[in-house]
């Protein structure tokens, strides 16, 4: 297994994220949704660590998702080192991602929750969580306004009840929005469970399903016993929005490589493009950093050039354990001819924002 997940980040950090196996057309927008699992890993109890936060970033990276609904992430929890776990992702993925947690519930001196990411060539007009209840724990909405479109990431409850409950809650939602609602996220339910399943004959009473529901959304599982990460939609006066494609992923192939997602959490990662009259000429996002670190093979010198003062400079193994940590400002060059061969991840904090990138010392 430790074979296997080095060649993951090998392939994703060597081989370069783009060419993978679902590439993304560049007049759509990816909407992705994905179970983090609190980042631990694909199995209990798992690892809370950088290395498996930094496997499921470079997932999300990969796939160029521009909206991203995230579930179980926490922020400042004691146990955990009170990481900010959905910065953390967004951090990782070195895409430009505004943020929106929705952290309701309190647990060990943090908070736990859904979260969102959108990508910053998509304004945002406004964000709202809305309270769903709970059994265990209180569930949320997270719901982001963008211009032509609303965006909803929701983790349902497993009591049935309450379940039924958040789905007339969430199907009330779209009555007082003015344009097309997409709602994604684990739903804790299937369209395929008995006859319909439990939330879901209420929520298609104003959502269609437009994900992939070819196989299961949990490795592992029998078909349709763990169907339950859904993308939904409802059109608003025929806003001529597309589906374009849809997929579960539970592969990624990279440069002939094939990476299987069951180790990086225990559910898949759904997307769905689509076409939006008024976007079509988005690109995949380039990251235009203010920060300029080369060059990307380093015998021993590595330069740095920073538009403003810089703070401190990480460096990372692969697998996530930091190798040298500098602070301090107006550096320009570092030796790094310790190092041993091998791929690195270097941070570079200045003026308030991190820039990274990848170097190889041969």
């Amino acid at each position: 297994m430790k074979k296997i997940v080095l060649l993951f980040i090998i392939c994703f950090v060597a081989l370069g994220v783009s060419a993978q196996t679902y590439p993304k057309a560049s007049n759509v927008i990816r909407l992705l949704t994905y179970n983090t699992h609190y980042c631990k890993g694909g199995s209990d109890p798992g690892s809370i660590d950088n290395y498996n936060t930094r496997r499921l970033a470079l997932v999300i990276e990969a796939l160029d998702a521009d909206v991203v609904a995230l579930q179980e992430l926490d922020s400042a929890m004691n146990g955990r080192g009170r990481r900010d776990l959905l910065k953390q992702i967004a951090d990782y993925t070195n895409l430009p991602y505004n943020r929106i947690f929705g952290g309701i519930y309190s647990l060990d001196g943090g908070k736990i929750g859904p979260g969102i990411l959108v990508k910053n060539n998509l304004p945002i007009v406004k964000t709202k969580l809305i309270s769903l209840g709970g059994s265990s724990e209180e569930r949320c909405a997270a719901r982001v306004d963008l211009e032509h479109f609303t965006f909803i990431c929701t983790h349902l409850d497993l009591d049935d009840n309450l379940r039924i409950m958040s789905a007339n809650t969430l199907i009330n939602e779209v009555d007082y929005i003015r344009k097309p609602v997409f709602c994604a996220g684990d739903m804790n339910d299937s369209h395929l469970w008995g006859q319909g399943g439990i939330a879901f004959p209420t929520l298609l009473t104003k959502y269609t399903i437009v994900s992939d529901t070819e196989g299961n959304t949990m490795p592992g599982r029998d078909y349709g016993e763990a169907l339950i990460d859904y993308i939904l939609y409802h059109d608003y006066k025929n806003s001529g929005i597309k589906i374009i494609d849809t997929h579960i992923v539970r592969e990624l192939k990279v440069e002939g490589s094939v990476i299987d997602l069951a180790s990086v959490s225990d559910h898949y990662p759904v997307f769905v493009d689509i076409e939006v009259p008024g976007y079509n000429s988005i690109e995949n996002t380039v990251v235009n950093n203010a920060v300029n670190i080369y060059p990307t093979y380093v015998q021993n010198t590595l330069n740095i050039e920073s538009e403003t003062p810089i703070e401190n400079i990480n460096i990372y193994s692969i697998t996530g354990q930091k190798q040298m940590q500098i602070d301090g400002s107006n550096l320009e060059t570092i030796d790094v001819s310790a190092l041993s061969k091998g791929i690195y991840i270097v941070e570079v904090s200045a003026g308030n924002s991190s820039f990274k990138t990848k170097i190889i010392k041969p």
